[in-house]
């Protein structure tokens, strides 16, 4: 097995390793920018101050990675810190709003596209919105192969290369979390934080779509304080349906606080009804955050009625 930290440079590995290096590092600054983005873009006293800051540096990172700079682990821990900095120059006024985590499907989750604009949206509804990072779903297609060997056996040279790997992003995502929160913003635990999370409420071993990393992210917003959660899945995708909404009584029963709604995004399903669902989950949301303590939990399927009731009268 290959020592991972020789994808720094003058390693002597494949041509293609710089390569994947920058594709890290793009997935680090991106994830980075975005998160920083939501917590200022819902703050902020000027209109626009954030998404002006986001262009400048996504306008730099594209610079860097063009002229081969700033893309080493090395680096790109400096880096962390210029950006967190930067961000934190904004002006901003923090008053009480609704938070909501959106977790999923990759591609439901991420594209505007395929879920109708989501992040948009719930920024019209005045809220912060937090969108895990892709990191997380990068390092969990690695851990697969650690699992796999675990569970079902396998090379020890795969699994001893997968763990160095693993090792290597985990000390880079570290650098970026750390200097997220010495900046003043939220930041989440890492991804082998993360993979202590769902134990007892579903296996390492249900790695199919997003698996157990889905029923870990909302775990991980919840206790964060977004306990507000879209969960966007396309229309009859099982892997999704067992892993995002077939956990949810579970984790509403670990946490009563968590108001979670699945949201089924498919062409056959028309935008305002998508809405409509996520409005009835952020009436419930500002309904706690008005009146703290004194309103019991409940869910959006809850305030709309419940599902229908049959009753049978035997005579």
């Amino acid at each position: 097995s290959r020592n991972f930290s020789g994808l720094e440079k003058g390693s002597g590995l494949p041509l293609t390793v710089p390569l994947l290096r920058k594709v890290i590092a793009s997935i680090f600054y991106g994830d980075m920018l975005v998160a920083l983005r939501s917590q200022t873009h819902a703050y902020e006293n000027h209109r626009g101050d954030a998404d002006a800051m986001t262009e400048k540096w996504i306008s730099t990172i594209q610079g860097w990675i063009r002229d081969d700079k700033n893309y080493s682990a090395h680096d790109m821990k400096r880096r962390f810190y210029d950006i967190a900095a930067d961000y934190a120059t904004i002006p901003i006024t923090r008053v009480p709003k609704v938070k909501v985590g959106v977790v999923g499907e990759i591609y439901v989750k991420y594209s505007p596209l395929g879920n109708n604009d989501l992040e948009k949206f719930l920024e019209r509804q005045d809220c912060e919105v937090n969108l895990p990072g892709l990191k997380g779903f990068v390092e969990y297609c690695i851990f697969y192969m650690c699992v796999d060997d675990v569970l079902f056996g396998g090379k020890l040279a795969v699994k001893m290369g997968t763990d160095q790997l693993l090792n290597w992003l985990d000390s880079v995502e570290r650098a970026m979390l750390k200097a997220t929160a010495d900046a003043g913003f939220y930041a989440p635990g890492p991804f082998k934080e993360l993979v202590e999370k769902p134990h007892g409420i579903i296996s390492l071993g249900a790695k199919m779509g997003e698996g157990w990393l889905l029923t870990a992210e909302m775990i991980e917003l919840v206790q964060g304080g977004y306990g507000n959660i879209v969960c966007a899945q396309p229309f009859g995708c099982l892997p999704n349906h067992i892993v995002g909404k077939g956990m949810i009584n579970k984790i509403r029963a670990l946490h009563p606080d968590a108001n979670i709604t699945p949201v089924d995004y498919d062409p056959s399903a028309t935008r305002v009804n998508q809405e409509n669902r996520i409005k009835l989950m952020l009436a419930v949301a500002r309904e706690k955050l008005d009146q703290p303590g004194e309103v019991q939990p409940v869910t959006a399927e809850q305030l709309a009625g419940g599902a229908p009731q049959v009753e049978t009268v035997v005579r």
